[in-house]
């Protein structure tokens, strides 16, 4: 509690009740100035940028051979650090990676734990209005993965049948659109992580796992019989991945989005694409054989943040 002593009267009576008052708003605007604090004081504080990252999403983000995560979203945020090193003059700035989840991706950014976020994430309208996104670095869609003797090639397959999903997923309402379209009457999984609903339907407890197809497609690459998995059913969605960003941090923000642009530009993201999406790559030196799709393609003539949905 601030007491000041006035006496009454006077040039110093005014005095004393401005330095009151000047006291007073210091401490009511102190805790606003700590929480206003960007992401480029941070790490300029801290001399690192700390980078959220989900393990096993490959060809995106996966532990290397040293440990450290590697993959096509990591490539990209290892040049939006080296920017960040170049634009905040801080040469010797260090890189911490942080293994986050499919529900902890969100709180490490929105704790301000993690600086940026680079993975799978889709950047849908629900999320925008929490966090920001900068310029989307890949498209996928929802489509299903089940068993080959399963007797399912379509979503009118599914009719009566057990459909799993990740918990938390942005692609669920797709799948329950379709469910209520077809009037499908399909029954409901979820599932923690994808190893777990990956197992359900290699083990016949789920008829199908639905989910972002290229994540299907590096899935199904991992297992030991891939041959036994297919993935089926028409398109129900086109979603961007980009990376996530706390909400509201304009110059951070800005610098990203720069770099993006920058990278997109020059070639360098296509030529990452290339590295990851068409050559063996990754831990298992696995390849995808998964061309760049003509939505990412169209999108880099005119890279934008800007998403209609």
């Amino acid at each position: 509690m601030v007491r000041v002593r006035v006496r009454a009267g006077g040039a110093d009576a005014v005095r004393c009740v401005k330095l009151a008052m000047a006291v007073l708003a210091c401490l009511c605007l102190a805790p606003l100035l700590a929480h206003a604090e960007t992401t480029l004081d941070k790490i300029r504080r801290t001399n690192t940028m700390v980078i959220a990252f989900p393990a096993n999403h490959f060809p995106f983000a996966e532990a290397g051979s040293d440990g450290g995560p590697v993959g096509y979203s990591i490539e990209i945020c290892r040049k939006i650090a080296d920017a960040v090193r170049r634009e905040a003059r801080l040469p010797q700035l260090q890189l911490r990676f942080q293994q986050v989840d499919i529900d902890g991706r969100f709180e490490a950014i929105a704790s301000g734990a993690a600086d940026i976020e680079c993975g799978t994430t889709t950047s849908n309208a629900s999320r925008r209005s929490r966090f920001d996104f900068t310029v989307p670095h890949f498209y996928t869609t929802t489509r299903m993965m089940v068993r080959k003797d399963s007797g399912i090639h379509s979503w009118l397959d599914m009719r009566g049948k057990r459909v799993v999903t990740l918990r938390g997923s942005s692609i669920l309402p797709y799948v329950k659109a379709r469910d209520a379209a077809g009037v499908l009457d399909m029954r409901w999984i979820e599932a923690t992580t994808d190893e777990e609903a990956v197992a359900l339907v290699l083990e016949g407890r789920a008829d199908a796992y639905a989910d972002d197809d290229v994540l299907l497609y590096a899935y199904r690459a991992e297992i030991k019989t891939p041959e036994a998995l297919d993935i089926v059913g028409e398109a129900l969605s086109v979603d961007p991945y980009a990376m996530m960003m706390r909400k509201g941090d304009a110059a951070f923000k800005a610098l990203v989005d720069r770099e993006m642009a920058r990278m997109i530009f020059d070639g360098e993201i296509q030529d990452m694409y290339q590295r990851w999406f068409m050559r063996p790559a990754g831990a298992r030196k696995q390849a995808l054989g998964l061309p760049m799709g003509y939505v990412l393609r169209d999108s880099f003539r005119f890279p934008s943040d800007k998403i209609a949905k």
